[in-house]
């Protein structure tokens, strides 16, 4: 398991990876996942992006509403729960 923080540089790379507009930046984590136009498939590739590097399991909480910043709040609090 990973003990690392995922950072805001990490989840740029993470959504860029998944299919997210190149423009995308801070501001926009603020935005749900269904207005930065990342579907199902997305938000599943992303969680098991997310499973494979920090041994956390996000899908379960993912879904359209959420947004990339609370994703990596979650991220970063199951992973410190887990260490």
């Amino acid at each position: 398991m990973a003990s690392q923080a995922f950072t805001e540089n990490d989840l740029r790379t993470l959504l860029l990876a998944v299919g997210a507009d190149p423009g995308i930046g801070s501001a926009d984590y603020g935005r749900s996942f269904t207005d930065l136009d990342l579907d199902s498939l997305a938000r599943t590739e992303i969680a098991t992006r997310i499973q494979d590097r920090y041994g956390v399991e996000v899908e379960p909480r993912l879904d359209a509403d959420s947004t990339p910043e609370s994703l990596r709040s979650l991220v970063n609090d199951l992973a410190a729960a887990n260490s």
